[in-house]
């Protein structure tokens, strides 16, 4: 696993995307649009077979990164060093799983790219704001970077 330890191990897929949104739903689990569209998305895929799935959750200092970077930048640094990106369904999985997530900072799910365009949303995160759980998507223009402190979730 190299030096990065299991943040969560986490089930995904077994649920039809209807099911997996019907539990989020049953969870008080608020979606923006940007989440709504990628849901709606054909990559937003769930399998029928269950897959067991070590987490890490890491920052850029984490990563080695010394300064703010692309997310092209912090995925290629994350996968030298051994880590994957996650399915981008992975991201409604785990904030089921993540119902105890503090309140305070964002929690990215690294997944690949959606879409060609900035105005497209990128990917998901985590929120848990004013007591609210969320699912949120998000748009990020391919030169912005992201701050050392962010935190991303990555496969083990």
């Amino acid at each position: 696993m190299g030096k990065f330890e299991v943040f969560k191990e986490i089930s995904v897929g077994g649920l039809t995307k209807e099911e997996l949104l019907k539990k989020l739903v049953s969870k008080n689990i608020q979606f923006n649009k940007y989440a709504n569209l990628l849901i709606e998305d054909p990559s937003f895929v769930s399998s029928d077979s269950v897959e067991k799935i070590k987490l890490a959750k890491v920052n850029l200092v984490d990563l080695g990164l010394t300064k703010p970077s692309t997310y092209e930048d912090i995925v290629s640094k994350a996968e030298e060093l051994g880590l994957k990106l996650c399915p981008l369904i992975l991201a409604a999985y785990l904030r089921l799983e993540y119902l105890e997530q503090p309140e305070g900072p964002y929690l990215k799910v690294a997944s690949p790219k959606v879409g060609n365009s900035d105005d497209y949303p990128r990917g998901l995160y985590l929120r848990h704001t004013d007591k609210i759980l969320w699912l949120r998507g998000f748009c990020a223009s391919d030169d912005w970077e992201y701050q050392l402190d962010m935190e991303f979730i990555f496969q083990l």
